[in-house]
C-alpha cells in the first residue's frame, strides 16, 4: 500500500481485496492485528469496487464481533479508524466507527495508550461522523 498509484500493486489490492471479500473462512481467520493492517492497507484505494467490498466484509465482521473489537490495541483503534474513514458513507464503517469511539470514550486506559499520533488519526476519522453521539463524545474526551 506504499506506492498506491502503482498499477501492478492496484490490481494485486484489487485481488486480495476480492479475496477478503468473498472468502469467509479467511476473513474470520484474521486476528485484530490482521483486520487493522488490512483496513490500512485497504484505505489506499477507496474508490475501488473490490476494496470497498472487503472494507465493507471487514467492517460488518468489526461491529458484529465485540471480542475483536475491544482486542484491537491503540494503535489499531486509531489505525482502524483511519482506514474507515475513507468510507464514511457506508453503514458498516459508521457501525464500526461508532462501537470504536464508543470504546475510545468511555476507556480511560485506552485513551491514554494512544500515540500523539493515534490521538491525531482518530480525532481525524471521527469528524467523518460528527453526528454520531459516540463519535462525538470520543472526540470530546480526546480532544479535551
Amino acid at each position: 500500500s506504499k506506492w498506491p498509484d502503482t498499477p501492478d500493486w492496484a490490481d494485486a489490492a484489487n485481488a486480495l481485496a476480492s479475496r477478503l471479500a468473498n472468502d469467509r473462512h479467511l476473513l474470520n481467520a484474521l486476528n485484530p492485528q490482521q483486520m487493522a493492517n488490512a483496513l490500512n492497507a485497504l484505505s489506499k484505494w477507496p474508490d475501488t469496487p473490490d476494496c470497498t467490498a472487503a472494507v465493507k466484509a471487514l467492517a460488518s465482521r468489526l461491529a458484529n464481533d465485540r471480542h475483536l473489537l475491544n482486542a484491537l490495541n491503540p494503535q489499531g483503534v486509531a489505525n482502524t479508524l483511519n482506514a474507515l474513514s475513507k468510507w464514511p458513507d457506508v453503514d458498516v464503517s459508521q457501525a464500526s466507527a461508532d462501537a470504536l469511539a464508543s470504546r475510545l470514550a468511555n476507556d480511560r486506559e485506552l485513551r491514554n495508550a494512544l500515540s500523539h499520533i493515534g490521538v491525531t488519526q482518530a480525532l481525524n476519522a471521527l469528524s467523518k461522523w460528527p453526528e454520531r453521539a459516540n463519535c462525538e463524545s470520543a472526540t470530546d474526551v480526546l480532544a479535551g
